[in-house]
């Protein structure tokens, strides 16, 4: 369902404080709100397509996923967005890309209009500014990713998985609402691969798997898994002592 998109004060009256929104100078924000759509979508449902024109999306509920396809048909997972952050930014100044944009969850966006936000960027110091600090953080995250796809096992890099999708339900679970293809797109690999690892994990009392969800029973042992290689990797005396005792 698709209805214009709220003022500023308004989107920030349902929660959401934080993130590119009020990156942007006042002003400009409500010139991009005044012509934007405000879209509702299901889990599952293609926010955007590769081969369409650019389209920049500001998450306001929910949870979508940035990915690539194969000509085979694969999938890799680029990027998550939550709720603040925005979702085909490189588009407005790139243009189209092989890439696609997934609602996880069911998710609320807003959806701008491109032509504006490149005027803004042309003719507002502050909103260039807010847009390149973005994209370095995306970057960077990029740069991060890859890393742990070149040097980090299958375990570590769905456990990471694991834990960034895990969100608080009712009665206190974590969990993720992902299946195990999705997250074996999430982490470079194939799905018979992915449910040997999360199998694994069951027999280690770390998670429990349903047909639709994966309940993280031990948040922090899970998160061992992953920083302590990094630790080791820094020389982090404590990390060191304990494995030297």
């Amino acid at each position: 369902m698709a209805r214009p998109a709220h003022r500023l004060d308004e989107i920030a009256s349902e929660g959401i404080r934080t993130g590119f929104l009020f990156a942007l100078p006042g002003a400009a924000v409500e010139t991009l709100l005044t012509e934007a759509i405000r879209m509702d979508v299901p889990a599952g449902s293609l926010i955007y397509r590769g081969e369409e024109s650019p389209r920049v999306f500001v998450v306001l509920d929910g949870l979508v996923r940035v990915f690539l396809s194969s000509p085979e048909g694969r999938q890799v997972t680029v990027r998550y967005a939550r709720q603040g952050d925005v979702a085909g930014l490189a588009l407005v100044l790139g243009g189209p890309a092989p890439e696609s944009i997934q609602a996880m969850t069911n998710a609320s966006v807003v959806a701008f209009r491109v032509q504006t936000l490149r005027s803004l960027i042309a003719s507002d110091p502050g909103v260039a500014s807010a847009c390149a600090e973005e994209l370095t953080r995306q970057l960077y995250r990029a740069l991060g990713d890859l890393s742990e796809q070149a040097f980090w096992s299958v375990r570590q890099r769905l456990v990471r998985q694991l834990l960034d999708l895990a969100s608080m339900r009712a009665g206190s679970k974590l969990v993720v609402a992902a299946s195990q293809q999705e997250l074996a797109d999430g982490v470079a690999s194939v799905r018979e691969v992915v449910t040997r690892n999360l199998h694994q994990l069951q027999d280690e009392g770390l998670i429990a798997i349903s047909r639709d969800e994966i309940v993280v029973l031990d948040p922090g042992r899970l998160a061992e898994e992953v920083l302590e290689p990094w630790f080791r990797a820094a020389g982090d005396p404590a990390t060191t002592r304990t494995a030297t005792s």
